[in-house]
């Protein structure tokens, strides 16, 4: 009779226990639905309510895109990319001492013989996709061109990528400059008029119109020359150029061509 009476309080208990758990549930479904209520109000805590599934679903789908982004950011980020993007600005600096500090350009260009450091060549290969790497196909161009190698100067300049003032508009007046080398004057004149053209500046604007307005002097075209000549001193009369412009362009009114071959396209 006791063990039977045990038995009775026993069940008793577990469904007390039960339904007090059941009441906590229904409670806390409770306090979910009426915070979802008030941070979606009536009309979208209704829509939710009738569309509890896809709701879901949707919720884990940015969850999952969160947690992707985040896992890129921590492991291809900082455990591949930064490190990678570190070993290449190493190698670049070194290739960039044998051009910028030596002149050494054949060396820049292929790196040292002995294989102690790269040259722009690989680098720009090897870290392609990076900062680095278009840094190095940069270099690799002005290095060719320096190194007197002037179509494969074009081949290189042409594949730079910059869209920032300065690097991008250079690429375009030193592929320019290698036209001009080759003597291909009309090619050179094209460039150099993408290159006044792309970001006006006080640098490079004023440098790249005087260097169109030779090309045009050589074809002849002094009347376009003059224009070319005057935009440099009366839109940039503080530039280096502007003297020497004023002095060109007034010397082309008067039908007596200033230039000659030996001034050469590095002033």
């Amino acid at each position: 009779m006791a063990d039977n009476k045990n038995k009775t309080d026993n069940k008793t208990t577990e469904k007390s226990v039960d339904k007090k758990s059941s009441s906590e549930n229904i409670t806390q479904e409770n306090v979910v639905e009426n915070n979802i209520e008030l941070i979606l109000g009536e009309k979208g805590y209704e829509y939710y309510i009738n569309n509890k599934k896809k709701v879901t679903f949707y919720s884990v789908a940015v969850l999952a895109i969160l947690l992707a982004a985040l896992a890129y950011k921590l492991i291809y980020v900082q455990m591949i990319v930064e490190p990678k993007e570190e070993e290449a600005t190493e190698k670049l600096w070194q290739a960039e001492s044998k051009a910028f500090d030596e002149q050494d350009w054949e060396s820049a260009i292929n790196g040292d013989s002995l294989g102690f450091f790269k040259g722009f060549k690989q680098i720009s290969k090897k870290y392609s996709g990076q900062n680095a790497g278009k840094i190095a196909q940069y270099n690799l161009g002005i290095s060719l061109l320096n190194n007197k190698e002037y179509e494969n100067a074009i081949i290189e300049l042409k594949k730079v990528n910059f869209q920032d003032e300065l690097l991008g508009t250079i690429s375009q007046g030193a592929i320019g400059d290698a036209y001009m080398q080759l003597g291909a004057v009309s090619d050179a004149f094209v460039y150099y008029e993408k290159a006044y053209q792309r970001k006006e500046n006080e640098l490079t604007t004023p440098l790249y119109l005087m260097r169109a307005a030779l090309c045009l002097e050589i074809e002849e075209n002094y009347s376009k020359a003059i224009e070319l000549y005057e935009m440099v001193y009366k839109n940039y009369p503080s530039s280096k150029d502007a003297l020497r412009a004023e002095k060109y362009a007034e010397s082309l009114k008067l039908g007596k061509p200033v230039y000659k071959f030996d001034m050469s396209i590095s002033e």
